[in-house]
């Protein structure tokens, strides 16, 4: 028992160590203010434009939406329309919608009536490519409540005018309004996917920020793939790699999600949907992310313990001093992610959301082993492995706000 709990430790350590170093400058090429390094050249220098479609699927009119599609409307790129697709014209977001429209004359919308047989997003998402013309090169898709710097879409699609790539996409970084531990914590549940998505190797597209070739779109039938799924990054990344299509991360496209208030309840709900997808359309990851919910909780259990047995003289003393090394050199960990977001949070809570996320973590991957179906935005969606829908419950909400 002793040589797995040491076993343990080293590994949570080593692990954790080994994402920040490998990913932390992949994280901090997305701050503002600081030259990108990687950012992309201005477009004056381009040798052609190709004409891009940013498709934005979109419902509800929650208050971070207008600040969100005015600033994907604003971007400077001098080839691109946007396309707004809602459900209905009775969606709350139609009005808002209606005023940016008179506002960008580059940007129309689009009413793609109710999905069936996959989520009203990715429904929404075909309705929009459906509705373009000829002249369209590359495709972006984006959701509705990320605010984008000015040099976002210039530099998602670069390296597919470049032709560096047929497949690209960015992140979001949660800004936080608060220093509320389910607001700390949700981000830096967000931070830990950022630094996964530095690994170029094993990222997958991100669904609120990525770019494609059109003729990829068509030619590797990913209408096809959307049209059952639940989900459009995952399966729509999956497709492509099949084909030997990797995605390419792009660090300084990067979208600040504005989050404040957040409840322990609000967080647990968000962070469990996200590990149902997994559960569904990666299922041997899912499985292999036991291990993996040993790995981040165990260890910390059993140092508590030990640590408090040594002090009852229950635990040898080499073994609790052993265990409260650990958890130092864990808490340094975590007051080094303080340094991977751009206005650190104050180091109380931020340490606090540290160990909060580790166990909300683990106990929404736990809830992930319960059938039952994926609830969004008032919809129901069951569904199964492969992440195909087959069944979509409607309610008196998702009428008014459907997604």
């Amino acid at each position: 028992m002793t040589t797995l709990m040491l076993a343990s430790m080293a590994l949570e350590i080593a692990l954790l160590l080994v994402l920040l170093l490998y990913s932390r400058g992949h994280v901090r090429r997305s701050f503002p203010g600081r030259d990108p390094g990687g950012s992309a050249p201005a477009v004056a220098s381009w040798p052609a434009c190709p004409r891009v479609a940013l498709i934005v699927p979109l419902t509800g009119n929650s208050p971070e939406m207008e600040a969100a599609l005015t600033s994907l409307l604003n971007q400077p790129y001098p080839n691109y329309e946007t396309v707004l697709v809602t459900r209905d014209l009775d969606d709350p977001a139609t009005p808002l919608v209606r005023a940016l429209l008179s506002r960008h004359p580059h940007s129309r919308h689009i009413v793609s009536g109710p999905a069936a047989g996959c989520s009203q997003k990715n429904h929404n998402i075909l309705a929009g490519v459906g509705a373009l013309d000829d002249t369209v090169e590359i495709l972006v898709f984006c959701d509705s409540t990320h605010q984008a710097r000015p040099n976002f879409l210039r530099d998602l699609i670069h390296p597919l005018v470049t032709g560096a790539a047929v497949l690209a996409s960015g992140f979001h970084r949660i800004v936080a309004g608060d220093a509320r531990v389910p607001t700390l914590g949700q981000l830096q549940t967000v931070l830990t996917l950022h630094l996964l998505h530095g690994f170029a190797f094993i990222a997958l597209p991100w669904g609120g920020a990525t770019a494609l070739l059109r003729s990829v779109f068509h030619d590797y039938g990913l209408a096809g793939v959307l049209k059952q799924n639940v989900l459009d990054d995952f399966p729509l990344g999956q497709r492509l790699l099949g084909f030997g299509i990797r995605t390419v991360p792009v660090a300084t496209a990067i979208l600040e999600t504005h989050l404040i208030g957040q409840t322990m309840a609000g967080w647990n709900t968000w962070l469990t949907r996200q590990l149902l997808y997994l559960k569904y359309c990666l299922p041997c990851i899912w499985l292999a992310s036991a291990l993996v919910v040993w790995v981040l909780a165990g260890p910390i259990l059993m140092a508590v313990l030990a640590g408090l047995g040594g002090v009852v003289g229950l635990v040898p003393p080499s073994l609790a001093l052993i265990s409260l090394g650990f958890l130092l050199t864990l808490t340094g960990i975590g007051a080094w992610c303080r340094t991977l977001v751009p206005q650190p949070a104050p180091l109380g809570p931020w340490l606090l959301a540290f160990y909060a996320n580790i166990f909300m973590a683990c106990w929404c991957y736990i809830q992930t082993w319960r059938p039952g179906p994926i609830a969004w935005h008032g919809i129901s969606y069951r569904v199964t492995w492969g992440g195909r829908v087959k069944k979509i419950i409607l309610t008196p909400e998702s009428e008014r706000n459907p997604r």
